[in-house]
């Protein structure tokens, strides 16, 4: 035998493992404590047979009723789901063709809301006679088309957002 081998691991290995181990044989114990080989293999064992004892107690086996009756509940909300999927499709095609038509008008009055912002300009220009007041109400508008695009943008993203946050698939 060499320096790497023991005639008695075999037996320390499986006192460790049929949890005999320490208080079976008391000269086995001893050998243990004054061979590297032995002490190494029983300290190992020891180890991985209290992690196998643990990890056997922590399995649990739910009855056969648990189990049925969260399957045939799971069976129902896949079927529910299923069920809703079409209406889901039908919303977003709405949503879209709401969104066509509103930019078809919103196309249709543009000629319309340019006349009228020249007929506003005709009339409020002569009621304006300083330049102070136009830059003040020109930086007014400004800086209220910002916050209106940004809301815009909120409203149209929001929903879409919604939708991928919420969808359980």
């Amino acid at each position: 035998m060499n320096s790497l081998e023991c005639a008695r691991e075999d037996h320390v290995l499986g006192a460790v493992l049929a949890g005999r181990w320490p208080s079976e044989d008391d000269e086995l114990v001893a050998h243990a404590q004054q061979c590297e080989i032995c002490r190494e293999v029983a300290e190992v064992a020891v180890v991985l047979r209290a992690d196998h004892d643990h990890a056997r107690r922590e399995v649990h086996v739910p009855v056969a009723g648990q189990v049925w009756w969260r399957s045939a509940v799971r069976a129902r909300l896949e079927s529910a789901q299923a069920a809703t999927r079409p209406m889901a499709w039908l919303h977003g095609v709405t949503a879209a063709i709401a969104l066509g038509i509103l930019l078809a008008v919103a196309g249709m009055a543009w000629p319309t809301l340019i006349v009228a912002a020249d007929w506003a300009r005709e009339v409020a220009a002569p009621l304006i006679a300083s330049g102070e007041v136009s830059g003040a109400v020109s930086g007014v508008l400004r800086q209220s088309m910002v916050v209106a695009a940004a809301a815009a943008a909120c409203l149209l993203v929001a929903p879409v957002l919604l939708y991928f946050v919420l969808s359980n698939d």
